[in-house]
């Protein structure tokens, strides 16, 4: 396939649009790009796909969700975190959580998230090999944070159990090109010295990341000094997994000596602005970190806590937020914000080798977006309008491994009345 559209925006190794460059696809990854005549040329046999309207880019990458929570969505509102949790989301997830519900669930996520341009998602939540198949079946790409927690929940007995099933996952997954797989303690509150212990040895003997929640609020961090005489992020650089296989979402509560070791440590940090505001968790001090030198990527969390999976939003929030809080308009600037949500998230799930950018090798993850849409006109600076002006209703086209999973307004790889009846049957449930 050759794609050629009216701008491209690679993202690296230059984060600039270019015009007249066409790409063409071969075997799920990037063959070549140069310009429209040239390529054509050059792959006489290819199916062409015009697209004279549009600005190609490289998919989004969701660097934290629990995807089978839109099922979810809009219950608890107007909750801090803590009530939230205890009151809603908790007892529902004991009294219906089981794999139908991750299904479907999960399926309802892939559907909005490839409309609105996401590409790839890191899911933490039950039941993972359930999510893994339906992402798998739908041609996205996900990186599936296997679940460990210490006391009894909807998928395991404690977490043995969790351990268990979750490297039964990773075996199984171990050589998927849509799949990968790490280890998901939840948050160090919700697991125990011991077993992050034992998580930061089995993960360096395999080789893999660990995904946690960490510092959410500051009513996390006084309850570590209160149990532990230190901070959470201390108590994990004791237990060895503080380092660079570490993604660590939300990250709220920071002193500066903590950013400079969090740094010092190769940490990889997940905002989830939207998430954090609607929960008052706090504010992730993102241009602290990105000045520290560590890597940032975004996340939207669940749809519970959201309501949304709209990663072109999250990253307008984000920009938005590090500006009103410093009183500073030149912060997170539109560019900075598009290759945050795209190679920073690749960056922060270790991937970058293989999604992030458009470059020669790397996998086709591609979104069209329609920049004659009047929202959008006239173009002058096309990262602030992809970032500001709600770029992702403007999606027609999305590509994973070169195979188009979205297309103004159909699900090739997806039955979406399905989905749509069986999120309405949960949501009468529910009810």
């Amino acid at each position: 396939m050759v794609l050629s559209p009216r701008y491209l925006l690679p993202v690296a190794p230059a984060n600039r649009v270019l015009e007249g460059v066409s790409v063409a696809l071969r075997d799920g990854r990037v063959a070549s790009l140069g310009p429209h005549d040239e390529v054509v040329a050059n792959h006489p046999r290819a199916d062409r796909v015009t697209l004279d309207r549009h600005l190609l880019m490289p998919g989004l990458v969701n660097a934290h969700g629990h995807l089978a929570m839109t099922l979810l969505r809009g219950l608890g509102e107007a909750q801090a975190l803590e009530a939230w949790l205890a009151e809603t989301i908790w007892p529902m997830e004991a009294r219906w959580i089981d794999a139908e519900f991750v299904r479907d669930g999960t399926r309802l996520a892939v559907a909005e998230m490839v409309a609105c341009g996401t590409t790839t998602a890191a899911d933490m939540y039950y039941f993972p090999e359930t999510a893994a198949l339906v992402c798998r079946e739908a041609g996205f790409r996900l990186q599936a944070a296997f679940p460990l927690i210490s006391q009894p929940n909807p998928y395991s007995t404690g977490f043995d159990d969790c351990l268990t099933k979750g490297l039964a996952l990773r075996d199984r997954f171990r050589d998927d090109d849509l799949v990968t797989t790490c280890f998901g303690p939840h948050s160090a509150y919700a697991v125990g010295d011991e077993h992050l212990r034992k998580v930061a040895t089995l993960a360096d003997e395999v080789d893999a990341d660990v995904h946690i929640h960490l510092h959410e609020t500051q009513a996390e961090v006084d309850d570590a000094l209160r149990t532990h005489g230190g901070t959470w992020i201390k108590v994990l650089d004791v237990l060895g997994l503080l380092n660079e296989k570490l993604q660590a979402v939300h990250m709220t509560a920071l002193t500066d000596a903590e950013i400079e070791l969090v740094a010092e440590r190769g940490v990889r940090v997940i905002h989830c602005p939207h998430s954090n505001m609607k929960l008052t968790s706090g504010v992730c001090p993102v241009t602290k970190l990105l000045d520290a030198g560590v890597t940032v990527g975004l996340g939207t969390d669940g749809a519970a806590s959201n309501n949304g999976l709209d990663l072109f939003a999250e990253a307008r929030l984000a920009s938005l937020l590090a500006k009103a809080t410093a009183a500073d308009p030149s912060l997170l600037p539109a560019a900075d914000m598009v290759e945050m949500a795209t190679l920073g998230g690749a960056r922060a799930l270790g991937l970058a080798h293989r999604i992030g950018s458009i470059e020669v090798g790397k996998c086709a993850d591609l979104v069209a977006v329609d920049v004659d849409h009047p929202s959008m006109q006239p173009l002058h600076d096309p990262h602030a309008q992809l970032v500001h002006a709600a770029a992702g209703a403007r999606v027609t086209h999305t590509f994973v491994n070169g195979r188009c999973v979205y297309e103004n307004g159909t699900w090739p790889t997806l039955d979406i009345d399905e989905t749509r009846a069986r999120a309405a049957h949960w949501g009468s449930r529910l009810s």
